[in-house]
């Protein structure tokens, strides 16, 4: 059947991979029924590879990624409606401009997938789309989001695998598997059919029994008790005046709540949760904290020269600084404007100045708090900057204000890559969000507490331990990355020598 489908008309073609590409979402959070891929993927191999001309591969391409940015991604454009009466005229081009932007990413599969038709494969095949996907982390406008390997997630021992190979090695034997169907087209050999499924099966099982293992070790704890504080304060109001006094009233409560277990040694707000500027030399007004770890936005100089930062602040009991983190990884157009001086629009965010960067990743060391890496927000998408390898911490601190997306996909999304942070360096992970959702996980990933989605209220959780490096926490993506160039050379030199024979 799949096999007759590109004698249909081009229309038709367009219409079935575009849907495949939607499909695709069901994969992820908060669904997570991964067995799309077994349906959707053969359909995008065999489409893709009986193209009759480049222009016809990056078409096919393009249609696929459509249906996959538009049906995963379109939540994105909630943000748009927080101001709508100044950016809802923007909504059509957020829906369908941006997944057409990034559908462009499947252009360029598309193109290097019709370079190699002489000898494509499956291993081929994911090699390539593993090789597009780090493309897409990189530079100003990189947006890994939904990586295929987040679909991991589905099955906890299945996703400790990222402890070995991170969540791109998980893209890779989610497509070795999904494509699996292939192996009984007719062209096939029945002994290949039966080989090649169980080196398929072979694999997951491998997977499944890595992770049970890994599972069976109890969580250990810290004696640091934390506070993870969520206000759900709604993001229409949140800049406003009276949002400012919502959120302080709101903050105070749940911070000076009385605690079943004792007085929290850190209190953790979310991303911008203090409503007001901190200037490291001020003395900050806090509600009684021993320590707090809070977003908030961080000022130098003044105007017209000042400069702003979205930072995690930590402050002790009396109000003063004690440290800071600056988030590096902005937003485009939600932080700052690219192309200020030639594109007339404002960033989502209120204010008028753009935010400037942080040096990077960094472990923050603060008296009475084990050493953290903080993520802020978007930071948490990224694998390779979730912390500096040469001081590892103890834990993550992933604050972030998923409010602006509404009740939608993007915190469920946004939640489980933050969560393979966790996993693939075995370190715990702190998720203080403004509307939820907050969570505590341990180092594999397993969750020790939670608030849901515009919930409001605390947790008090004692801070699991820190597990041993993992393999990707030492080596990251060399592995991954010897095996795909592996794969792709030897396809380059067996297409080169099948055109000089």
């Amino acid at each position: 059947m799949v096999d007759s489908l590109h004698q249909l008309p081009r229309l038709t073609i367009a219409l079935v991979l575009f849907a495949a590409g939607c499909l695709m979402a069901l994969g992820f959070a908060p669904v997570n029924f991964w067995p799309v891929i077994f349906i959707s993927l053969p359909f995008f191999y065999v489409l893709l590879c009986a193209s009759t001309s480049l222009g016809q591969a990056l078409w096919r391409g393009f249609c696929f990624g459509y249906g996959y940015f538009m049906s995963s991604t379109w939540w994105i454009a909630n943000s748009l409606l927080v101001d709508a009466g100044k950016f809802g005229w923007l909504l059509p081009f957020s829906v369908l401009g941006l997944s057409a932007a990034m559908a462009l990413w499947f252009v360029v599969f598309g193109f290097f997938t019709y370079r190699f038709r002489a000898v494509m494969s499956p291993p081929l095949f994911a090699a390539l789309w593993v090789l597009v996907e780090y493309m897409r982390t990189w530079g100003m406008f990189g947006f890994p989001w939904n990586l295929l390997g987040y679909m991991g997630l589905a099955s906890l021992p299945f996703a400790q695998v990222a402890s070995l190979v991170g969540t791109y090695g998980l893209s890779f034997i989610l497509l070795l598997v999904g494509l699996a169907p292939l192996f009984w087209r007719r062209n096939v050999p029945r002994m290949g059919r039966y080989v090649m499924t169980g080196l398929a099966a072979l694999l997951l099982v491998l997977c499944y029994v890595h992770g049970t293992q890994r599972l069976a070790t109890p969580t250990a704890f810290t004696d640091t008790l934390l506070r993870v504080v969520q206000p759900s304060v709604p993001q229409e109001i949140k800049g406003t005046s009276a949002g400012r006094d919502i959120s302080l009233e709101v903050l105070g409560k749940l911070t000076r709540k009385p605690s079943t277990i004792r007085e929290a040694d850190v209190t953790i707000w979310p991303e911008t949760a203090y409503p007001f500027t901190v200037r490291v030399d001020d003395v900050q007004s806090l509600p009684p904290v021993k320590r707090l770890l809070t977003g908030a936005l961080r000022a130098e100089g003044y105007r017209p020269t000042q400069q702003i930062w979205n930072s995690v602040v930590a402050m002790d009991a009396h109000g003063n600084v004690l440290a800071s983190y600056d988030k590096h990884q902005l937003v485009p157009f939600g932080e700052f404007v690219p192309l200020r001086t030639v594109l007339p629009l404002d960033k989502i965010t209120p204010g008028d100045t753009d935010f400037s960067r942080g040096v990077g990743p960094r472990t923050v060391e603060v008296e009475g708090i084990p050493p953290f890496s903080p993520l802020i927000c978007y930071e948490a998408i990224f694998p390779w900057i979730a912390l500096n390898k040469t001081q590892r911490p103890s834990w993550l601190l992933n604050a972030t204000n998923d409010g602006w997306f509404g009740n939608s996909p993007g915190p469920y999304q946004h939640l489980a890559m933050a969560r393979m942070r966790a996993i693939e360096h075995g370190l715990p992970l702190v998720r203080a969000a403004n509307n939820g959702v907050s969570m505590v996980t341990d180092g594999h990933g397993r969750i020790i507490d939670q608030l849901g989605l515009n919930v409001r209220g605390a947790i008090d959780v004692m801070l699991p331990t820190e597990l041993p490096v993992t393999v990707y926490g030492k080596y990251g993506e060399l592995g991954l990355g010897l095996l795909l160039a592996i794969i792709i050379i030897v396809s380059f030199v067996s297409s080169y020598r099948s055109k000089n024979k």
